[in-house]
């Protein structure tokens, strides 16, 4: 009866180690592209703000609404009003654009940290959509501003009446309630959005606690416009402006560098 050869056949690991090898190969190519989409996507995000956002709200927010509002005259306000109400319809536009834009800068900007941390990217993104419906209400007070102006003085309303309407509609939008919730929605982005900055690396560590510091300052200024008398608040205001330092850095740091490579260190087989 022949023998039967039950010795086992020597294993060829040149297999496993090929398919482990081809493996870490795509894996490092997965994540190489990965890092150039959020390169690519940070860049563009920081794009949207310098060449977008701020040029439209310096022009729709700062140049005009200094060129047309005079604090403590409703007369004069309501003068310059009706003689630029061109460039005042346009400013209305262009802070409803700056908002949308704004709001796709935020969402870019989720695309790169959701793979830090989905949840705390979703929470970064809540405040600025729900700023959206508060700066559409705001925009209507100014437009409701303009309508007063230019509809005929009816019994029991004059003319006066209708400045002081007018004024007091506009001062709610430039120094009240409309800069108080943007500050507000401003402060409570900023704060998860640095410290995702602070966890994911793609900038050094000191601008992710800048940005916490510059969310909780604002939100504390918003308080503030509240509960204190207009003097004092204005002595502390100074303070709190400064604090946005640290998203100016951030952004100029995507914008410049896009976000820093952390490729993993593979052992050679």
């Amino acid at each position: 009866m022949p023998l039967i050869d039950v010795v086992p056949q020597s294993i060829d690991y040149r297999f496993f180690i090929h398919q482990k090898g081809l493996f870490l190969f795509k894996k490092i190519r997965h994540m190489e592209e990965t890092y150039e989409s959020n390169n690519r996507t940070a860049r563009v995000a920081a794009s949207l703000f310098f060449f977008l956002c701020i040029p439209l709200s310096i022009w729709g927010q700062m140049y005009v609404g200094g060129k047309i509002f005079v604090a403590q005259d409703p007369v004069a306000t309501a003068s310059n009003l009706l003689s630029n109400e061109f460039i005042f319809r346009a400013s209305i536009i262009c802070h409803l654009a700056d908002t949308m834009f704004f709001v796709a800068m935020a969402l870019l900007f989720y695309r790169v940290f959701k793979q830090v941390d989905n949840a705390l990217a979703r929470l970064m993104i809540i405040p600025i959509l729900a700023q959206i419906p508060c700066v559409l209400i705001m925009e209507l007070l100014n437009f409701t501003a303009l309508m007063i102006l230019k509809s005929d003085a009816r019994q029991g309303f004059d003319i006066a009446q209708q400045q002081e309407g007018a004024y007091f509609l506009m001062r709610m939008h430039r120094y009240g309630a409309g800069i108080g919730i943007g500050k507000l929605f401003f402060g409570l982005y900023l704060i998860p959005f640095g410290m995702l900055v602070l966890r994911s690396g793609f900038t050094p560590r000191i601008i992710g606690v800048l940005l916490i510091i510059g969310g909780i300052s604002y939100v504390a200024d918003c308080c503030m416009s509240i509960l204190m008398q207009r003097a004092d608040y204005l002595m502390v205001r100074s303070f709190v402006m400064y604090t946005s330092i640290g998203y100016i850095l951030a952004l100029l740091w995507f914008l410049v560098k896009g976000v820093q490579d952390r490729k993993p260190i593979v052992n050679p087989l």
